[in-house]
C-alpha cells in the first residue's frame, strides 16, 4: 500500500491543478456514495419497499409517463410513446421486482462509488437512475446529473484514491490520463519527477 499512496503523492507533485480535481472530487464522491447507499438503505428498512406488499415505485413511473405525455416537444420517432408503452406493459407488471431493483441499485451504487470500485459502472448506473428519477419529477436531481455526466468523463480523477486507483497501480497502469510518470512501473525505476517539467494547470493533459 506504501507503494500505491507514494504513486497517488506522486502524481500530486506533477500537477497541483490536477491534484485539486482529485482531492474535490473524492471528497464530493464520499458524499454521493453515502447519499446514494442511505437512499437504499432506508428504503430497505424506514420505508419498507420490499415487505410492505405495496408497489413502492408506481409512483415514480406514474409520475414519468405523466411527465412525457404533457410533453409537446418534437418527436419524429415517436420514442415518448414507446417509453410509455414499455412503461404500462413492462414495468409496471414486473411490481416488487422493480422495488428490488431500485433498492438493490442504489445500496450497490452507494458502496461502489463511495470506494471508488468499479467506479464507471457506478456512474452510469448512476446516470440511467437520476434520468428516471428526473423524469418522474424529482426536480432535485440536476445537480446529480451534471456530477455523473462530469465522473463518467473524468472517472480516473474522481476514482483514483480508491480501489479502482489501486488496481490501476498494481497492474502497472497510468494512474492519471497524462504523463504515466506515477505508474507503479516507473515508481520502481525510479523516474518519478525524472522527466517533470512545471507548469502547473498548463501542463497538457489527455482529457
Amino acid at each position: 500500500m506504501n507503494g500505491y499512496f507514494s504513486a497517488v503523492a506522486g502524481e500530486f507533485r506533477k500537477n497541483g491543478w490536477n491534484a485539486f480535481i482529485v482531492v474535490v472530487f473524492t471528497i464530493a464522491r464520499l458524499f454521493f456514495g453515502w447519499d446514494w447507499f442511505k437512499a437504499g438503505w432506508d428504503k430497505l428498512t424506514v420505508e419498507h419497499w420490499l415487505s410492505d406488499g405495496k408497489f413502492n415505485a408506481g409512483g415514480l413511473l406514474k409520475g414519468m409517463v405523466a411527465s412525457i405525455q404533457h410533453s409537446h416537444g418534437m418527436d419524429p420517432l415517436h420514442f415518448d410513446n414507446l417509453l410509455v408503452w414499455a412503461v404500462n406493459h413492462i414495468f409496471v407488471p414486473m411490481g416488487g421486482f422493480l422495488d428490488f431493483l431500485v433498492v438493490f441499485f442504489e445500496i450497490f451504487i452507494g458502496l461502489f462509488v463511495f470506494f471508488g470500485f468499479g467506479f464507471i459502472w457506478s456512474m452510469l448506473a448512476a446516470l440511467f437512475l437520476n434520468l428516471q428519477y428526473a423524469t418522474a419529477g424529482a426536480s432535485n436531481n440536476f445537480g446529480y446529473l451534471v456530477t455523473d455526466i462530469v465522473w463518467v468523463t473524468l472517472p480516473k480523477y474522481a476514482s483514483l484514491i480508491g480501489f479502482d486507483g489501486y488496481i490501476r497501480y498494481r497492474r502497472g497502469k497510468q494512474l492519471l490520463d497524462f504523463g504515466g510518470l506515477g505508474s507503479r512501473k516507473n515508481l520502481e525505476d525510479g523516474a518519478v519527477g525524472a522527466n517533470f517539467k512545471s507548469g502547473g494547470r498548463g501542463t497538457p493533459a489527455k482529457m
